[in-house]
């Protein structure tokens, strides 16, 4: 019987895998008949979490996300996973024992007396998990389980299913360790058999759709990595728009800091369309001044939406965005002389405030490297009936047109004025 180790790749082994060819055709029979029934439900279960997956109302990169924190609270629920393990292998240990009985005459007494034994000594293989231990590590299992469970599903039984035969196991081990005799130990390990064979399947799954869904590239000696979800919906035009302008935002702060673009090119790993989920790779410092960019940013658009919904102002002016990108004094901590660079700067601050605005405009929600920024319940109403959101630079109240103050002043610029 396999057991799932957390350090290791996920293995479903099957007990029926080593079936003796010179069983006699009882046993033979029964042992196919089982694999045939293990294999049937193994399909079933591969479907039925196919289902599941398509009918959970995540997205796949929350559902990566989740997958994630399952197997990383796994340390926690060992200790369920060991005791479940070993009461299964028990029960593949009455195999041999089984046989014997089959064949009758001599050998049928003395396989029962086998198993008689086989039976007494199996609290012996939980000796080395207490009950405490147990049952704490049940309570962490079923927690870390019902982050797969979706509000409403009619989809699969996938995760009700699997509670229940944990819940079916639960009743038989209470009563196994209050009395741990022959005839309450068989029970017990049959439904740890079954257990085992779903929790493997399980896992099987996910790490399955781990390996499909999630990305595992990893930067080079000179690169970050920058991951962005967005959860909102776009059209093909609103996508496009919200990659370019990351991709703006890295070329601008590329040549603020000296980097070379054509040496150190932002690298995608991975994008998904639909929501906007991006993994890309580019030069380090650039990515981790990029990445601080558009935190902040995300940050200061939901604390400036009020509870009505309007925009508290600040000043139009390019020292009120460079105070809040901080991009000057960025740069002189990169060891960038600053003194003869100030129209540059100046035109920067306009083109990444540009960008970051495309990139965030009408979002309540967004996730950079692992860190979520959000509006809050009621700010995200807000923004979601807003035609106008926080803009940096523009008070969305002066100017009821409903411009951008800062792309009309970028356009005022650009034309000499």
């Amino acid at each position: 019987m396999g057991q799932w180790i957390p350090a290791a790749r996920v293995k479903i082994v099957s007990p029926l895998t080593n079936v003796d060819a010179r069983s006699d055709y009882p046993v033979l029979f029964a042992r196919k008949r089982c694999a045939v029934e293990l294999d049937r439900w193994v399909a079933d279960m591969m479907a039925s979490f196919a289902g599941y997956f398509s009918g959970i109302s995540m997205h796949s990169f929350e559902f990566q996300r989740t997958i994630e924190r399952f197997f990383g609270e796994s340390e926690k629920f060992q200790p369920f996973i060991t005791v479940v393990a070993e009461l299964a292998k028990a029960a593949d240990g009455m195999t041999d024992f089984i046989k014997k009985i089959s064949l009758g005459g001599s050998s049928q007494n003395d396989g029962a007396a086998h198993l008689h034994n086989h039976l007494a000594r199996v609290h012996q293989a939980t000796s080395s998990v207490s009950q405490r231990q147990f049952f704490k590590a049940l309570e962490h299992f079923q927690s870390a389980l019902s982050q797969f469970q979706p509000a409403q599903s009619q989809n699969s039984d996938l995760i009700p299913d699997l509670r229940h035969e944990i819940e079916r196991f639960s009743d038989l081990y209470d009563v196994f360790i209050t009395n741990g005799s022959g005839v309450n130990a068989l029970p017990v390990i049959l439904a740890a058999r079954d257990l085992n064979n779903k929790f493997l399947t399980l896992m099987g799954s996910l790490q399955m759709v781990d390996e499909f869904v999630g990305n595992h590239d990893i930067a080079g000696s000179a690169e970050a990595a920058l991951a962005i979800w967005l959860p909102a919906h776009f059209d093909l035009g609103d996508f496009a728009r919200r990659l370019l302008a990351v991709q703006g935002l890295y070329s601008e702060l590329c040549m603020l800091l000296s980097v070379s673009e054509s040496e150190h090119p932002l690298r995608v790993s991975k994008i998904e369309s639909g929501s906007l989920w991006a993994k890309l790779f580019g030069e380090s410092r650039v990515i981790g001044l990029l990445v601080s960019f558009v935190q902040e940013t995300a940050s200061w658009m939901y604390r400036n939406f009020t509870a009505e919904g309007k925009v508290s102002a600040i000043p139009l002016k390019i020292e009120a965005i460079d105070a809040l990108l901080g991009l000057t004094s960025r740069l002189k901590e990169a060891g960038i002389n600053t003194s003869e660079m100030e129209a540059h700067i100046e035109k920067s601050a306009f083109k990444i405030s540009r960008d970051l605005t495309a990139l965030l405009d009408g979002q309540a929600s967004i996730t950079v490297n692992d860190k979520t920024i959000s509006a809050g319940a009621e700010l995200t109403k807000a923004i979601s009936q807003q035609v106008i959101t926080p803009r940096i630079g523009s008070s969305g109240i002066d100017n009821p047109t409903g411009e951008s103050s800062l792309l009309a002043l970028d356009d005022a610029n650009a034309n000499g004025k």
